[in-house]
């Protein structure tokens, strides 16, 4: 049996081992240091606007994209597009 760990995301321009070391990074939020938490809660709100906490919730647990819309009345397309940007801005200075 073949464990996935993680997928590659098409629309992302990164290798995937850079998505996959944010990716990764995120869901080990609570064990990061305080500045890589402070820059994770950073991105989320400068990508995610006034829907921080939901993009909070896609990079920092294994919910769906799906069952986070629906919990904060955002589309899930919004969320896909801050979800990119937020992978694409985490090397910016």
């Amino acid at each position: 049996m073949t464990v996935v760990g993680f997928k590659k995301l098409r629309g992302v321009a990164l290798p995937e081992e850079q998505q996959g070391l944010i990716r990764y990074t995120c869901l080990n939020w609570a064990d990061q240091p305080k500045a890589v938490q402070d820059k994770i809660q950073r991105l989320c709100g400068q990508c995610g606007g006034a829907y921080r906490a939901a993009l909070w919730e896609v990079m920092c647990t294994r919910r769906s994209i799906a069952a986070i819309a629906q919990a904060h009345f955002v589309s899930e397309s919004a969320l896909y597009r801050a979800r990119k940007m937020f992978y694409e801005s985490w090397d910016r200075r």
